[in-house]
């Protein structure tokens, strides 16, 4: 379990990787993400407990969701990856737009989880629904944690 989230936190980090070689770190950044998607299903697994029974009709659902929280994630690295090019150029357009982008896909993400919840709770019982959230937030948590301890804030040039 320890390598999983080793590895989940690794993935994150080349979010903050402001590299030159934008092309490379794209490149990279698939491979991690492609890598964290499998492990998020790992951990899930290893943490929410269900029968076999349950998993025949959870485990297809689960994909199809990380499929939609995952297009939403795209959007978030790519907004990174757009601070990571304007940060030392940033107008106070950008930044507004970037705020709003931000807030935007929060949003989103909330609304694809809200949506899941019923199709969820149809395949697994609310305790197994709720503790499934529970370990997605703190997957999600790490994740941030690390890239907000990475991601320099942006700098008001007065």
């Amino acid at each position: 379990m320890r390598k999983l989230v080793s590895s989940l936190l690794f993935a994150v980090l080349a979010l903050a990787a402001f590299s030159p070689a934008h092309a490379q770190v794209q490149t990279d950044l698939a491979i991690d993400r492609a890598q964290l998607q499998s492990d998020y299903q790992s951990i899930v697994a290893l943490n929410l407990n269900i029968t076999d029974e349950q998993g025949k009709t959870f485990w297809p659902l689960y994909r199809e969701y990380r499929g939609e929280i995952q297009k939403v994630g795209d959007r978030m690295v790519n907004l990174v990856l757009d601070y990571a090019k304007s940060i030392d150029s940033m107008t106070d357009e950008q930044s507004t737009k970037m705020l709003d982008s931000y807030l935007a896909i929060k949003k989103d993400e909330l609304k694809v989880r809200s949506a899941w919840v019923p199709k969820f709770r149809k395949a697994l019982t609310p305790k197994a629904v709720t503790r499934l959230y529970q370990i997605e937030n703190k997957l999600d948590a790490m994740i941030m944690f690390s890239a907000a301890t990475e991601i320099p804030l942006v700098q008001d040039k007065k």
